[in-house]
């Protein structure tokens, strides 16, 4: 079978059209508008998920800072009842006490406490620091 090319084409291509500049103007106004939501979408994700994740951080610090306090308060009762229990046991020690049996006095002659005090009271003057 031979191809006549005379005869018409099975498929009727429709002829390209000029593009209107109000659809041009309108498809990439659309463009624009996609491109600039998606822009504020990723940004607005971004914001979240740091902002989660400083949220995370900051509850994590609280959590550690309420076990040191606990730490700090159970440790302040201790030492109140190390307190107490000192306290009671000084209360309760009852330290004895000796007596003292008195000492029989010697008796000095009176020449000799004489002697006594005035070399007592020489050595006291010779103690004394000379001012300059």
């Amino acid at each position: 079978m031979e191809f006549d090319q005379k005869e018409e084409t099975p498929f009727i291509l429709p002829e390209k059209k000029e593009k209107n500049k109000k659809t041009l103007a309108v498809y990439i106004a659309t463009g624009v508008i996609s491109i600039s939501s998606l822009i504020f979408g990723y940004a607005s994700y971004q914001a979240t998920y740091f902002k989660d994740a400083e949220i995370k951080k900051l509850k994590s610090d609280l959590e550690e800072a309420n076990t040191k306090l606990l730490r700090i308060d159970s440790l302040e009762n201790q030492v109140k009842e190390l307190e107490t229990s000192l306290a009671k046991k000084t209360a309760t020690k009852v330290e004895p006490k000796k007596e003292k049996k008195p000492l029989a006095k010697k008796v000095v002659p009176a020449k000799k406490a004489a002697k006594k005090t005035k070399i007592q009271a020489g050595k006291a003057q010779e103690k004394k620091p000379l001012k300059k």
